[in-house]
């Protein structure tokens, strides 16, 4: 069995290893891109004030935020008084690799925004409490608001955008200068065309059953612009992906509450 997943082949981790592990096909169909703003000043600007100490802490609430610093130039140098803190495991792997900074603070109970504020310390008695957050360009308020409610002086950056690859129906090549992420190599990628040639086929029965993980919501208003062949399987990572795909018409067979490859074989009963 094939499976496919709607992200960039570089963002492989310990969901792709155990699909792998446990015998499935894994490819990719990226239809959206994370790339620099347009206009990077306010982000340039941000990590000047980062390397004069104007922060006690800087916040990643994902890879990607970390790979945006790091396009721009950080190398993770940061002064002895600013401190690190993430959402999660994978964000603290990418952090490693590409800055070796380790050991940040993250929540122990939940990977998400609701689980850093409810987790995340209040700043100390004397602290100045600045706190750099660089996000999505699409992320909700909840965070930001959470933690001024707490006490923190936050400078919220808009790191990167996510961009739809999908104009006209069809996948289009993305901004080589501005995307987060290496060009992906041919090998690596699902072939919809080959894919929709091989189901129309009479020898039907004989073709390995496809399967897409959906892993977000915007990947889900991707891949609803494209279309999809018929009797391709879909599954959604999260609630708000599978919400998103029903809206548009092309209902998730199953939901997954976690990324991992339990959770894949569970939804498709096995």
């Amino acid at each position: 069995m094939r499976i496919a997943l709607t992200r960039d082949p570089a963002q492989t981790g310990p969901l792709e290893a155990g699909l792998r592990a446990v015998g499935l096909q894994v490819r990719f169909l990226p239809v959206t891109e994370q790339r620099l703003p347009e206009d990077t000043t306010e982000l340039n600007t941000a990590l000047g004030r980062l390397s004069r100490g104007d922060f006690s802490w800087v916040l990643f609430t994902s890879a990607n935020t970390v790979r945006a610093l790091v396009k721009l130039g950080w190398d993770g140098t940061l002064p002895a008084q600013t401190r690190v803190g993430v959402v999660g495991p994978g964000t603290a792997r990418v952090l490693r690799t590409h800055t070796g900074i380790t050991d940040p603070w993250m929540p122990q109970v939940e990977s998400s925004a609701a689980g850093m504020i409810q987790e995340f310390p209040e700043p100390s008695p004397g602290e100045d409490g600045g706190l750099l957050l660089p996000q999505s360009a699409q992320a909700r308020s909840e965070l930001r608001e959470g933690l001024s409610d707490t006490g923190w002086q936050v400078t919220r950056v808009s790191a990167y955008e996510t961009s739809s690859l999908v104009v006209g129906g069809v996948l289009v090549a993305g901004d080589p200068q501005r995307r987060l992420l290496p060009q992906p190599a041919g090998e690596d990628l699902l072939d919809l065309d080959q894919l929709a040639a091989d189901l129309r086929r009479d020898r039907l029965s004989h073709v390995d059953p496809t399967v897409l993980l959906v892993t977000s919501s915007s990947a889900a208003d991707g891949l609803a612009d494209l279309g999809l062949p018929e009797r391709v399987r879909l599954l959604a990572i999260g609630r708000p992906t599978a919400k998103t795909l029903a809206r548009r018409g092309i209902p998730a067979s199953g939901v997954l509450s976690e990324p991992s490859a339990d959770a894949v074989m569970a939804a498709l009963g096995h």
